[in-house]
């Protein structure tokens, strides 16, 4: 089994060598802009990428429907998207798209890749870009084992409750009912202070485009 292994370590080492490359490009890049996100005191204007991940989307299985609406609500708080990108479940690639894009921006706002299954890395992705280590969040642990019940440490479900070591957690208020948010919108800082937002994927189903909309009042707390 090794011999077969070899060709696919082979490979393995070829990705990490590039990303390695690309990451020291991003560092240096980041030196160039200023370290402090944009304010509305200086009149400078809030910008936001997105980044939409899913293998699903680039094979047709699933219309992205979460750009539009992420663009439409950023609009009406007063944050201008200049970019939308839409990349696989592979974790090198969207280390990659996160230390390049994230120095440019106010916002990097990331779609997809969050849950307990075998593609649902984002957060790990999230972690390699800025070399950071991945922890399992007291508060994310707490809330999973509410939602899933007493889960094994080595549960797949627990993938949840673990997030880059930078990780803050961000709980909000419904504005139509006033009350509290059960479930925090999680964001990280990255080397360049700019702020990474992760919001669950939603498809066209209205549930999840709500909490997608309730998420999204948080953006003025984060």
């Amino acid at each position: 089994m090794l011999i077969f292994e070899l060709p696919r370590l082979s490979r393995a080492a070829v990705r990490v060598k590039r990303l390695s490359a690309h990451l020291s490009r991003a560092a240096m890049t980041t030196n160039h802009h200023n370290s402090s996100p944009p304010s509305a005191a200086s009149g400078d204007v809030s910008t936001a990428a997105i980044l939409i991940i899913g293998d699903e989307i680039l094979k047709g299985h699933t219309s992205d429907t979460n750009s539009g609406f992420l663009t439409r609500s950023l609009r009406k708080l007063g944050v201008s998207v200049q970019r939308i990108t839409v990349i696989p479940d592979i974790p090198e690639v969207i280390a990659n798209e996160v230390a390049l894009l994230s120095p440019q921006y106010t916002h990097l706002i990331t779609s997809g890749g969050i849950g307990p299954t075998h593609d649902d890395v984002t957060f790990e992705s999230i972690a390699m870009a800025f070399q950071e280590e991945l922890v399992v969040h007291p508060e994310l642990e707490q809330l999973v084992k509410q939602f899933f019940g007493t889960v094994d440490k080595d549960s797949a479900v627990m993938k949840l409750a673990t997030v880059p070591c930078s990780a803050k957690l961000n709980y909000g208020t419904d504005p139509q009912t006033g009350k509290g948010l059960r479930y925090p919108l999680v964001s990280a800082w990255t080397m360049a202070q700019r702020l990474i937002v992760n919001f669950h994927r939603c498809r066209t189903n209205e549930g999840r485009l709500i909490l997608l909309s309730l998420a999204l009042t948080l953006m003025d707390e984060v």
